[in-house]
């Protein structure tokens, strides 16, 4: 069963935790209904609950009693994404059902969703379609509120061939997701109407690109967006790099890029995972204890000399 996230929020986790960048609460979720470009991600749930806890963190009244949590998304959630697309995007800005099809299949796991618990008679617009939140509790349902859906492509920025699919009738394989890519096309970020002004829209991007850079599967983050979103996009890292050359859904796009380092995030990932081991320095008293990685490698060699007056 997936976790309340507020819950695993207290005093000690916001303690030891460095903040991040805020946008005003004016602007939260004003433009969470915009055209993205493809991104990525790992689908391991319990990954997506640490990465939001740091969002968490700063607290927000009207998202938290919602009591969020996030999880990749499969083919189980197509009939939600539509609603969501449906419910926030013009008819042709809209991602399809076949491209929700095509890219939960072969790349789901790029692609998160933000939900909350909610009995099965909810008003939601993705409530019909959301599934039980776990077998022994039917008749609770895990309702889809946003989604970042995405892929990954060769190119630095977002092409009109990245937001394409390959098809029967056009199986060109310069269309649609390149696993051997390095850019993360966010190709929707997306928040229903109804759950807009929370600030979902943030907490679901920030968790989305540190979960990304900390599994290291792309060196950027690329998306196209409308001129009146670029401030937004530019809160959360995201650079203007000009007038964009896709036309998907009529054109008028600006390209936007986050570089990530996902060399920083392996490497303090593997050294914190490294179990310390203690030895006897036997050139010095036994007080004397050398600290080492299990390796042998990576933490320094550092001698513990008690203080003599203790």
């Amino acid at each position: 069963m997936p976790r309340d996230l507020s819950s695993l929020v207290n005093e000690h986790t916001l303690s030891g935790m460095s903040g991040l960048s805020r946008v005003g609460d004016d602007d939260d979720d004003e433009q969470d209904t915009e055209r993205a470009g493809p991104m990525d991600a790992h689908d391991e749930h319990d990954d997506d609950n640490d990465s939001i806890v740091t969002e968490l963190s700063q607290r927000n009244e009207k998202r938290d009693e919602l009591h969020p949590y996030t999880q990749t998304l499969s083919l189980s959630d197509v009939e939600s994404c539509v609603r969501l697309e449906e419910a926030t995007f013009p008819p042709q800005e809209r991602c399809t059902r076949e491209k929700f099809q095509y890219r939960l299949t072969l790349c789901g796991h790029l692609s998160m969703g933000i939900f909350t618990s909610q009995e099965g008679d909810s008003n939601t617009t993705t409530a019909a379609t959301a599934q039980p939140v776990y077998s022994g509790a039917p008749e609770r349902k895990s309702v889809l509120m946003g989604h970042i859906v995405a892929t990954k492509t060769t190119s630095l920025t977002v092409t009109d061939s990245d937001m394409a699919i390959p098809t029967p009738d056009n199986p060109d394989p310069k269309l649609g997701h390149k696993e051997e890519g390095r850019t993360v096309c966010i190709h929707s970020l997306a928040v229903l109407p109804e759950y807009q002004k929370r600030g979902l829209g943030q907490t679901l991007m920030k968790a989305y690109l540190q979960r990304i850079e900390s599994h290291g599967v792309a060196d950027r983050a690329a998306l196209i967006a409308h001129e009146h979103l670029i401030p937004y996009y530019e809160k959360l890292g995201f650079e203007n790099k000009g007038p964009s050359k896709a036309q998907f859904g009529g054109g008028g796009w600006f390209d936007m890029i986050k570089e990530l380092h996902p060399e920083n995030a392996l490497t303090e990932r593997r050294i914190a995972s490294m179990p310390l081991r203690i030895q006897p320095d036997t050139a010095v008293s036994p007080l004397n204890m050398v600290f080492t990685q299990n390796d042998g490698h990576r933490f320094p060699r550092t001698t513990y000399t008690p203080d003599q007056n203790s």
